[in-house]
């Protein structure tokens, strides 16, 4: 850690909102900066620390078009990446692809609720969703895929929800809003 080597270098278009996760020897990138058609970057990281590879995946979305930009990812434990803020697709609203089955080769799963999704947090079936735009986060059963579930709503103290982490026991909610002087709040 006190001498790193760059491996590879990305070169990606400019953006100055990227989230990256990991599920097993791959890395997802999302890229949110208008004009980027970036899609989602799939890294393979399985050659480090040689090398690496990577693509960007233009993924068609069935009745939604291709995914070029999206603001914020997670993946779930079960390898579940749900994907937020996605320009024009569902609205922005939670898109869901399966990264475990064929890693590096994401597979569609399901649309959630077509509202505008900033972030999301999934743990054990619960996806926690920053609705920014409506100041809310509500929380959705996707134990069930096919039939997403909303089981609740909330808003926050300045009605724009940035983001959601649970606790490491599962027992409070935190969130913060997406304004100066916001409180982080906790549920």
């Amino acid at each position: 850690p006190s001498n790193p080597e760059q491996v590879d270098f990305i070169n990606q278009q400019r953006s100055t909102w990227r989230d990256i996760k990991t599920w097993g020897d791959y890395a997802y990138v999302t890229s949110d900066q208008g004009g980027t058609t970036d899609g989602l970057l799939i890294i393979d990281m399985t050659n480090l620390p040689d090398s690496i590879s990577y693509r960007n995946y233009n993924m068609a979305i069935p009745g939604e078009g291709v995914i070029n930009t999206c603001h914020n990812l997670y993946i779930d434990e079960s390898g579940f990446l749900y994907l937020a803020g996605c320009s024009s697709l569902n609205a922005g609203g939670l898109i869901i692809l399966d990264v475990a089955t064929t890693p590096g080769d994401p597979i569609f799963v399901a649309n959630g609720n077509p509202e505008y999704s900033h972030d999301v947090y999934v743990r054990d079936n619960r996806a926690y969703s920053s609705e920014i735009n409506i100041g809310f986060f509500s929380v959705y059963d996707v134990s069930n895929k096919d039939s997403i579930v909303k089981l609740a709503t909330q808003s926050t103290p300045f009605n724009f929800t940035h983001n959601t982490w649970l606790s490491d026991d599962s027992n409070i909610l935190f969130t913060t809003d997406e304004l100066a002087n916001a409180p982080v709040a906790s549920y």
